[in-house]
């Protein structure tokens, strides 16, 4: 992927964009984003003749234009994990994961207990914090999920994700994991505070998990009945702040499973945000870092699109041997 042209109006933004395969694309977003218009140079079927390939392809070049403008216009303009975007923003999902993959086990219980619950509950066949809907009590789980926000500012997190990506630090941490789980973090965030923040916030000695990272929303918790697909929601649902921004989106499945301790806890998180990860640069037409090609259930909505399409790699299926050498060399950006 490379940009070759980027024009501004005071209404919308154009960029020109060479995708992979030498196919010329032209962009019209609005000032929030939105695309109002992709041209392209290559043939493909219009509307509901086209198959989910095809749809992809589109979809890869716009997420990547997005991801472009959100990297040199300091504008937050994807949306992540929504209807239209599927993906979130690579960087705010590294330095998610590098924090939760740091973190004492008792600093990420007491962030994510609920969900651990669940888990360990749905695991012993005990009864869990969020019980299935009372109109099918037998029905089976099939997703967990809550969102992580980060209060760190967008420069911080991309110099974090820099440093990240350039030294392959999350395999690295994944790794740490193995060997020694029960790390302590007692002064793990006042060092990152020293590191990242102004002479002013960098004098709190003290800074704590909550300076960077929190658990705001509710726990939910998708189930399968004969009656079809059920939400149930667990906790209260509470506005982020200013400051805190959408991350990182759990999203295990029955496949992460046995979980039957904190620090398997842990590391099912680090492997699934590695596999979400791929799943941005994938979802950008963009070859992941070396410490993300991997495989595994990620972003749900990518792995829906991987099952129903023929013609896309097998993401998704840990044991699957992927060729990633058809995906773009990441640009400096």
């Amino acid at each position: 992927m490379k940009v070759t042209e980027h024009t501004e109006t005071d209404r919308t933004v154009e960029l020109r964009i060479v995708d992979y395969e030498g196919v010329h694309h032209r962009l019209t977003h609005s000032t929030d984003g939105q695309v109002e218009n992709h041209w392209h140079d290559q043939y493909l079927p219009e509307g509901d003749d086209r198959s989910i390939a095809e749809e992809e392809r589109l979809a890869r070049v716009e997420r990547f234009a997005k991801y472009y403008l959100s990297r040199t216009n300091h504008t937050t303009v994807l949306s992540p994990y929504s209807h239209t975007d599927h993906i979130a923003d690579p960087d705010r999902l590294a330095v998610t994961t590098l924090l939760v993959g740091s973190m004492a086990q008792d600093t990420l219980e007491s962030h994510l207990q609920t969900c651990y619950d669940q888990l360990a509950a749905l695991q012993a066949n005990d009864d869990p914090p969020v019980a299935p809907p009372q109109a099918a009590p037998d029905a089976e789980w099939k997703r967990i999920e809550q969102d992580i926000h980060l209060t760190l500012d967008t420069e911080a997190i991309r110099r974090l994700s820099e440093v990240l990506v350039e030294s392959n630090s999350l395999g690295e941490i994944r790794r740490a994991l193995d060997i020694r789980p029960d790390r302590d973090d007692a002064d793990l965030f006042s060092r990152l505070n020293r590191m990242l923040s102004t002479a002013e916030s960098a004098a709190i000695e003290n800074a704590s998990s909550e300076r960077f990272i929190r658990v705001i929303s509710p726990l939910r918790v998708h189930w399968k009945s004969d009656d079809g697909p059920t939400r149930v929601e667990y906790g209260d649902r509470t506005e982020p702040d200013e400051e805190a921004t959408l991350a990182a989106r759990i999203q295990l499945t029955p496949a992460h499973l046995p979980i039957i301790s904190l620090a398997a806890f842990q590391r099912t998180l680090v492997d699934h945000f590695r596999c979400q990860l791929r799943d941005c640069y994938v979802g950008m037409g963009l070859r992941p870092p070396t410490d993300v090609r991997v495989t595994g259930p990620g972003i749900a909505a990518c792995t829906d699109r991987y099952e129903r399409a023929d013609t896309l790699q097998n993401y998704h299926n840990e044991h699957a041997i992927i060729d990633w050498t058809g995906l773009a060399p990441r640009p400096e950006l």
